[in-house]
């Protein structure tokens, strides 16, 4: 008797354990995915600033503003994005937008280029380290 009640108290563990990954498993889809946007949409606006920066025509107050509004646009998603990211990689992505935006006051271009070439390449490492694959969790 004591066997038939532990088999079923072992099925409803079960059905919880199953129930529990499965959460988790979808909470991280959908995590991922939305800062999966997120970061597309960070990294098309800063390509759309260093084509700005490489063209003949460069104006400066144009650049600052995109710049700006890029930080905008990562402040207002920072808090959500802090909850699934380590904060010291937020907070490097954050320091690629200050040097860049530094660079620009200066109208050194060139260096700013590579900055922004820096911030997408962090954008794409933070991404692809916070992934569920098989090679991050083993």
């Amino acid at each position: 008797m004591i066997f038939i009640i532990s088999k079923r108290i072992m099925k409803k563990e079960i059905i919880l354990v199953i129930f529990i990954i499965s959460a988790i498993v979808v909470a991280n889809f959908v995590s991922q995915n939305y800062i999966n946007n997120f970061f597309n949409s960070i990294s098309e606006d800063l390509n759309n600033v260093e084509s700005k920066m490489s063209s003949n025509d460069v104006k400066t107050e144009d650049l600052e503003k995109d710049i700006e509004d890029i930080k905008n646009k990562w402040n207002d998603k920072h808090d959500y994005i802090a909850c699934f990211i380590e904060h010291d990689l937020l907070d490097k992505v954050e320091m690629q937008f200050v040097t860049i935006g530094t660079n620009i006051k200066v109208e050194d271009y060139n260096r700013s280029i590579d900055e922004v070439e820096k911030c997408k390449f962090m954008l794409e490492l933070i991404r692809d380290k916070d992934v569920l694959s098989t090679i991050n969790i083993f």
